[in-house]
């Protein structure tokens, strides 16, 4: 984007209106290679003149749409930046209204959008770590602080978003149906693809007591895996459902530390793949793919409590006049759940552990159905087996019961 223009849509803003005229413009990585594959992530960094003379630097995260088949596979399939512009210009606009107008002053769970320029393919927004956000390094996972606060952020999204729907404001029949529970590409390519890379580093690097799992792992088919898969998020009319997030992840969110290191406030970044269904599927996301295993499975029912009343009493505190979901509710979503959150995660977390930038090719991994494009060497590094070791052994007993 020319700086004359950047100029113009700065005055436009409501977060900088008083920049009068960008000095100097520099464009650079926001993010190294590996941490984010549909876009790249820029950071730009203005010298500008404000209303009063004086001289300051501004930031800003640059998303560009990324080029290529691949790119263009996702991009076609889900529509992630016409998607994302979406849900900044309306839903958290109106987020934002509901907030104000029920006294709310947690603040925003969001960055604020600048511009999105539709030649260019660039999304502009708030630089959060200019205000103090950071990410939890991706591979360390998050602990029970964190995962605590996401939780609780979680239900008060959902809430926000259930009282958008009952108002009118958010239509169930207006977002696509989430991919990786619901399209056969896409769950051959990311889920059963991971898999058998994770049966090939099994095999290759965990020894000979992760052998026999090995052997009954890649005894499953596509087709059963497809249709156990394709069960979980198959939710009937009754039950409780809203607007998620679709891509609640570590790399998605930022948070805002005290003196003492813990966790104070967060942000979600990356609003792409926006869907409707239960909210579980967003808890389930987010507890598989990011926080630490050991809190996990230690922490799993008081986490799932406190998200529960996260949803309840935010509901309560804007005014949803519909029935809420019980605790019992939400314990049976999750449990429906279970299977996918498995799935996701043993097949996943090596690729979210790994130092390693080359851990897929997502180009490749499209043009041979997943059989190829995951790098094995991350299913084979020391400790990799063992940290997935319990879920793995939970995996192959639900294969054993279906």
């Amino acid at each position: 984007m020319d700086k004359e223009i950047f100029e113009v849509v700065l005055s436009k803003s409501s977060q900088d209106p008083k920049i009068k005229r960008i000095i100097e413009m520099r464009t650079e990585p926001a993010l190294p290679k590996g941490e984010n594959y549909t876009s790249t992530i820029l950071k730009i960094t203005l010298k500008v003149v404000l209303g009063n003379g004086r001289v300051a630097t501004k930031s800003f995260i640059a998303k560009k749409e990324n080029t290529g088949e691949a790119a263009e596979q996702f991009s076609n399939d889900l529509s992630l930046f016409t998607a994302e512009v979406s849900v900044y210009t309306n839903i958290l606009r109106e987020m934002e209204y509901l907030m104000e107008e029920f006294g709310d002053t947690e603040g925003p769970l969001w960055c604020e959008f600048i511009h999105y320029s539709r030649a260019d393919s660039i999304i502009i927004l708030e630089d959060l770590k200019a205000s103090g956000f950071n990410t939890v390094k991706r591979t360390e996972t998050q602990d029970l602080n964190h995962a605590r606060l996401v939780l609780r952020s979680l239900g008060r999204y959902h809430a926000m978003a259930k009282v958008l729907e009952e108002r009118g404001l958010i239509s169930k029949d207006g977002y696509k149906p989430y991919l990786f529970l619901n399209n056969e590409i896409y769950i051959r390519n990311f889920i059963y693809g991971r898999m058998q890379a994770l049966v090939k580093g099994m095999r290759e690097g965990g020894g000979e007591e992760w052998a026999e799992y090995a052997d009954k792992l890649c005894q499953i088919s596509f087709e059963k895996l497809l249709k156990r898969i394709k069960e979980c998020g198959n939710f009937d009319d009754n039950t409780f459902k809203c607007l998620n997030h679709g891509d609640g992840w570590n790399n998605n969110m930022m948070f805002k530390h005290d003196w003492e290191g813990r966790p104070v406030e967060m942000r979600f970044v990356d609003f792409q793949v926006p869907h409707y269904n239960s909210p579980c599927m967003d808890v389930t996301y987010f507890l598989y793919s990011s926080v630490n295993p050991s809190v996990r499975h230690q922490n799993l029912n008081s986490l799932i409590e406190l998200y529960h009343e996260s949803l309840t009493s935010s509901l309560e505190r804007f005014g949803y006049k519909g029935s809420k979901p019980s605790l019992e509710d939400i314990n049976n979503g999750m449990e429906r759940l279970v299977f996918y959150g498995t799935c996701l995660f043993t097949s996943t977390f090596p690729c979210v552990l790994t130092e390693r930038t080359d851990a897929m090719d997502l180009g490749l991994i499209f043009k041979t159905n997943g059989e190829e494009g995951y790098n094995l060497s991350v299913y084979c590094e020391d400790g990799v087996i063992e940290m997935i070791g319990e879920d793995l052994k939970a995996l192959v007993k639900l294969f054993d019961e279906s």
